[in-house]
């Protein structure tokens, strides 16, 4: 015969919320003073055992205990459960006389409970956590008033450690606010009274910013920098904006529906606040505010509705708006971006998503192609292509780029060494990314495919854009000048779109300017592009740097920049980008007339 599974509270869902949002009152962790409490009521009651138990859904776990081994027990054995169903105290004298015990494996097996007393552990806001027991293996007479009012109020002080413990859960320990966890506790309920209010989320620099604080000044600096913004924050909000800490440098408020008229406002004053540097230890730094705010309504509250406001509030710092209503479509794309970069992992380890293409680089004045730029491609296996301007900038973002740019190199390098086995010399250019020359575990790379691939450096050439540049440039000089003395060409990609800082081009070994491609656009007389084309191809030139264009989709361009001195192109009206299977047979047709005589 089976027993009876025990009853559930009426709250049980409310109750089943607070245990999940405070994993501490079911954590293993031992609590010194809960630990003391067991002993004395066993000491008080000579029982045996004596236990504090948390009911979590399947299971009953024993936050306190003495005279037993056990850490817990399955939910449906749990004499405590009856005592939390009804909230009451819940006393059996001999449970091989109960109806509802007499077959419950406690009682048949280990520990051969005959004897059970338990009072309930009634938090503040009347929810019953769990119990506060005492157990004997032999039948008792029923206690005492007296007896069952000590047990009470030994349980109390149970009640009294859990809350403190519940409490201190719910504070950040840098800031002394509450944290995501009371935040979400005070939002539902809020919602449970009715109430509408906001939920809004305040970002106050970016992840990479917060990265190189942490870097460069350390955790000292990043504490001071958090309690200035909470002190500014606090003085800034109204009395009744309860302000919480979420994450780091990310702080939240819970606000009143009947004050969504004045948030605007609010968030206005945030903005022109935060606008300015924050002074921290004499050092100036300048936020990147976003706040992001959702409105919560009764009977409509999305599960995760606190990601979708730090989502918000990303946007919000990245658009430069200051503050962001949360946008289903933005989070759509967010979401597309995480799912891209998770799926990305895998595509980098797979052998049928990745996969290169090579877009000839012709000589302006022979018409001969010496060269092609390798362009990364990824078909995913359910979204069917994805682009690399997609994709790429995500990857950038993480150390993922690391793994994207040696699976880069290595198809590269054995692409290279295929076409030499055909009689093909042709040099492949790569790209790499900032994050790749600030230390050198790529250069490394290189430098192990080409010796286990037999290759000399000159097959291959290196493209970086200036934003690479902008980092620790005498790590990125070393990386250079690491690959020139293996015979790698260097080449600045992109050039006049970003820093262009003329300084770069007289201190880096570059063999190869790009001109980027937004210039060949519209190269019309009169133009402001076609001064600045020029003037890049004629500085270019004076520090001996060869200048390919990129781009070149007119005939018009090519003429054009041929007589201004530009040596090398790429683009469409020359080629568009080919598989490694076609290229061999487009050199083998390829008629393009680039000599002077044919364009004059």
């Amino acid at each position: 015969m089976q027993a009876p599974y025990p009853p559930l509270p009426l709250n049980e869902l409310n109750r089943q919320r607070l245990i999940d949002t405070h994993p501490c009152l079911i954590e293993g962790n031992s609590d010194s003073f809960l630990d003391e409490v067991v002993k004395i009521a066993a000491l008080y009651f000579n029982t045996p055992i004596c236990l504090i138990t948390v009911l979590d859904r399947k299971r009953q776990w024993f936050r306190a205990r003495v005279g037993t081994d056990l850490q817990e027990t399955p939910r449906a054995d749990s004499f405590c459960a009856y005592s939390v169903a009804i909230g009451a105290s819940v006393e059996v004298c001999d449970a091989q006389q109960d109806e509802r015990f007499r077959c419950n494996p406690l009682v048949t097996g280990e520990p051969g409970i005959r004897y059970y007393a338990g009072v309930p552990l009634v938090l503040e806001g009347g929810l019953v956590l769990g119990n506060l027991c005492v157990i004997d293996t032999q039948p008792r007479p029923p206690m005492s008033a007296a007896d069952m009012a000590m047990l009470q109020q030994i349980g109390r002080l149970a009640v009294t450690r859990l809350e403190e413990m519940r409490t201190a859960a719910f504070i950040d320990g840098t800031t002394g606010l509450y944290n995501h966890a009371k935040l979400d506790e005070d939002i539902s309920e809020a919602i449970e009274k009715g109430d509408s209010p906001l939920a809004v989320a305040i970002e106050m620099v970016s992840p990479a910013q917060l990265n190189d604080m942490l870097k460069s000044l350390g955790f000292q600096f990043l504490t001071d920098f958090t309690l200035s913004v909470k002190n500014t924050l606090r003085s800034l909000l109204p009395a009744s904006w309860e302000l919480y800490k979420i994450s780091a440098l990310r702080f939240a408020c819970a606000v009143p529906g009947d004050q969504l008229d004045q948030a605007k406002a609010v968030f206005a004053t945030l903005i022109e606040a935060f606008g300015k540097p924050i002074h921290c230890q004499e050092l100036p730094v300048l936020p990147q505010i976003g706040i992001g705010v959702l409105r919560l309504e009764p009977g409509a509250v999305p599960e995760d509705w606190m990601r979708l406001i730090v989502c918000a509030a990303d946007e919000a710092r990245l658009s430069g708006q200051g503050w962001a209503y949360y946008d289903e479509q933005m989070d759509a794309a967010q979401q597309r971006s995480n799912r891209l970069l998770n799926d990305l992992a895998d595509a980098v380890r797979a052998d049928d998503q990745l996969r290169l293409v090579y877009q000839p680089r012709v000589d302006l004045h022979t018409g001969v192609c010496l060269s092609v730029e390798a362009l990364l491609r990824w078909t995913h296996p359910t979204l069917g292509e994805i682009s690399p301007t997609e994709f790429i900038p995500l990857a950038e973002r993480t150390p993922l780029i690391h793994a994207v740019s040696f699976w880069v190199v290595n198809s590269a390098i054995s692409q290279i060494k295929a076409w030499r086995r055909e009689g093909v010399d042709l040099k492949v250019a790569i790209n790499v990314s900032a994050e790749d020359l600030n230390n050198d575990h790529l250069t490394d790379e290189i430098v192990r495919l080409l010796a286990r691939n037999e290759l000399n450096g000159s097959c291959l050439e290196v493209e970086f854009t200036e934003s690479a540049l902008v980092g620790d440039f005498s790590v990125v000089i070393t990386q250079i000048e690491r690959l020139k003395a293996m015979g790698v060409e260097i080449a600045i990609d992109d050039f006049g779109s970003g820093y262009s800082n003329w300084s770069y081009l007289r201190d880096i070994p570059a063999d190869t300017v790009k001109l980027d491609r937004s210039f060949m656009d519209d190269l019309q007389p009169g133009k402001r592009d076609w001064n600045i084309v020029r003037a890049l191809i004629s500085l270019a030139r004076e520090l001996g740097q060869r200048v390919v264009a990129e781009g070149v989709e007119a005939e018009h361009t090519l003429r054009v920049i041929r007589d201004w001195g530009c040596q090398e192109a790429q683009g469409f009206y020359i080629s568009q980008p080919l598989e490694a299977g076609d290229l061999l047979p487009w050199l083998s047709r390829c008629s393009f007339a680039t000599s002077s005589s044919e364009l004059a």
